[in-house]
């Protein structure tokens, strides 16, 4: 009778574990090592990560450079010590200020990155895995990054169809035709339109130019800043005519535009979100808060369903996540920079402590939330 457990049974065994035991174990054997970087065992390390630790990565929102810290959230009514990290494209003992460090997006445990220095006028982009310290920079693109008369948006999501994590990096040149289109000059540096995209591959680690058809036959300005992503597909806000909004759509795996209709013009202001994977809505009202809605049904205008009111006295500026029984949502002041979980049956709000019994400082701005996994195992070492 053998001794040795079959493969199957030892990926089962190990895969729940976390990934810093995950890590240890690699120097076991060879065959242990093998197993651990075998793409089919970081899958199923990722599909299991549901009952693993959550954290939060924030940024001091007073200091220049800004420092970078993540918050271990196991537990949701109290939250762990800060703990400072160092996004890659930082180095740690350069003169940072004349470049600043934001996060494009998070999908999956990977965060992505982009450093921008004022004085080059420069991008460095990278997919980073802060809970394994690993990351892959991106390769310039040279077709945009002479581009000096274009302003570019960067965008993170994952293809589920191709298991392929893609920056998709648009140039867009300000469109100042607003007189029709009753617009206050303050959007004016937000108006754009695009004029040249790209799509960069992890798999392939490389970009391709993508050759695209805009869906609007008429003059369309993009109001709503970053796309926002959620079933496989970024999503902007579109002014398709005076007055009409639309939701614009580039899916990843096809690569290509879409229009779906937008049926929120009532609210004074409304902004795109995502909560439990689902696409959402908030939109400001006259005297009654912030409404937020949630797409229940993707692609279906049917499906749209009220899922709370912010009362009034909130400053609300987003909904970060939902708790892990569905119950709370976690948000932030935009006035005190300060999170709350806010119950949803019973309308209240509740403050959130570190293990000090103290309150999350309003210094901070939370960007992005991940939780463990071996993605990047192949990486660049952050250090």
């Amino acid at each position: 009778m053998s001794k040795t457990l079959p493969q199957d049974l030892i990926a089962e065994i190990l895969s729940p574990l976390p990934t810093k035991s995950l890590l240890r174990f690699q120097c076991i054997s060879k065959s242990c090592f093998a197993l651990i970087n075998n793409p089919y065992f970081i899958n199923m390390n990722l599909e299991r990560s549901s009952s693993r630790e959550r954290s939060l990565i924030m940024e001091t929102s007073t200091h220049r450079p800004k420092n970078y810290y993540s918050v271990n959230f196991s537990n949701e009514d109290r939250f762990g010590e800060p703990v400072k990290i160092f996004p890659p494209l930082i180095r740690r003992r350069k003169n940072l200020y004349h470049t600043s460090i934001s996060v494009i997006g998070c999908c999956n445990s990977l965060v992505c990155i982009r450093k921008y220095d004022q004085y080059r006028g420069s991008n460095q982009v990278a997919i980073w895995n802060p809970s394994i310290k690993k990351h892959k920079k991106l390769p310039s693109e040279p077709d945009l990054d002479n581009d000096k008369h274009s302003l570019f948006n960067f965008a993170f999501g994952y293809d589920p169809v191709n298991n392929d994590y893609k920056v998709l990096k648009t140039a867009f040149v300000k469109n100042v035709k607003l007189d029709n289109w009753g617009l206050e000059p303050s959007w004016a540096n937000a108006i754009m339109q695009p004029k040249k995209i790209m799509v960069y591959s992890l798999k392939s680690h490389s970009w391709r130019r993508v050759e695209y058809q805009w869906p609007y036959k008429e003059e369309s300005f993009i109001y709503s800043g970053p796309p926002v992503f959620s079933n496989g597909t970024f999503h902007w806000l579109v002014n398709s005519a005076p007055g009409i909004s639309t939701l614009l759509t580039f899916d990843l795996t096809t690569e290509k535009f879409g229009v779906q209709t937008f049926p929120f013009e009532s609210y004074l202001h409304v902004e795109l979100e995502v909560l439990g994977g689902s696409l959402c809505v908030s939109g400001n009202t006259v005297g009654k808060g912030v409404e937020v809605w949630m797409m229940k049904g993707y692609g279906l205008a049917s499906s749209w369903s009220r899922l709370y009111t912010v009362p009034v006295t909130f400053f609300y500026r987003r909904s970060l996540m939902f708790s892990k029984d569905g119950e709370k949502v976690l948000m932030e002041d935009d006035y005190s920079n300060k999170i709350f979980w806010y119950n949803i049956k019973e309308k209240k709000f509740c403050g959130i402590v570190d293990q000090n019994d103290k309150h999350i400082f309003n210094k901070y701005v939370w960007t992005a939330d991940y939780v463990e996994s071996l993605l990047l195992l192949d990486g660049d070492s952050d250090n």
